[in-house]
């Protein structure tokens, strides 16, 4: 009999699965936040009136543009993993191999995180829209921003810390991590100019802004401006594989407790 529970506790890829992988009520929350997530990104898409601000929307492209922020699509990986995740722990054995994935659960904390981060430290600088409630459409909007930029990546960072499976991860997730950044960065800055009118989903890949910001009113230099980027763009994979690498140190710490 322990023989076959043991047997019962392991995943398919001989990991063992940790105590909180058979709570039902932390399946029950994740996938609730799951469903909640894609319900909200179905509103987001089919039935919410967009309202173009020229202050903080360079373009307006109407509702499905919204895909293409890294903040969406980051949380719609979130969401896919929670999901999964709480099939699992509500004991649905075909989910475990993504659900309770150490590797896709880290980059899922360290895109949602960065992405969380990036929102909230751009209202003192302004450039993140204000949230307004005065009516029942900007309460919703202003509910979904929250939801994607200040309730996931906490609810995500606290699962985090406590593991599903006795999984250790390696330096590789860390950098890991850095490869949909750099690809989705590299796409945005070659669609930018491609599309008619230009847009950029974030004005950082964009090299008049980036050129205004810098040196202010001298002449345009294109190889400046992009030289420029790169140089951001260094950094900001850096910040994300230096995330991922403390997301990973908080794991592995984790389980040998």
């Amino acid at each position: 009999m322990p023989e076959t529970k043991a047997k019962q506790t392991r995943l398919l890829v001989g990991t063992e699965l940790n105590p909180i992988a058979g709570k039902k009520p932390v399946g029950i929350f994740m996938a609730a936040v799951a469903l909640v997530g894609f319900a909200i990104i179905t509103y987001r898409l089919f039935f919410y009136v967009f309202e173009y601000d020229p202050k903080y929307y360079t373009v307006d492209y109407g509702n499905f543009n919204v895909l293409s922020y890294f903040t969406i699509q980051s949380n719609i990986f979130a969401y896919l993993y929670f999901l999964c995740a709480g099939l699992a722990i509500l004991g649905v054995k075909k989910a475990r191999r993504f659900g309770f994935n150490g590797t896709v659960g880290a980059l899922v904390t360290v895109y949602v995180l960065v992405a969380g981060l990036v929102y909230n430290a751009g209202f003192p600088l302004g450039m993140t829209p204000p949230l307004t409630w005065d009516t029942p459409a900007h309460a919703m909007n202003s509910f979904m921003q929250c939801y994607y930029h200040m309730f996931m990546p906490v609810v995500t960072v606290a699962l985090w810390c406590f593991p599903f499976t006795n999984e250790k991860l390696g330096k590789k997730t860390a950098l890991l991590a850095g490869v949909y950044p750099l690809a989705y960065s590299i796409f945005s800055m070659v669609r930018g100019p491609l599309m008619e009118p230009t847009y950029y989903p974030y004005p950082f890949y964009n090299p008049d802004f980036i050129w205004g910001t810098f040196a202010g009113d001298k002449p345009m230099n294109v190889v400046g401006a992009y030289g420029l980027i790169a140089v951001l763009l260094v950094f900001g994979i850096g910040v994300f594989i230096a995330v991922a690498a403390l997301v990973v140190r908080i794991h592995n710490k984790r389980i040998e407790h």
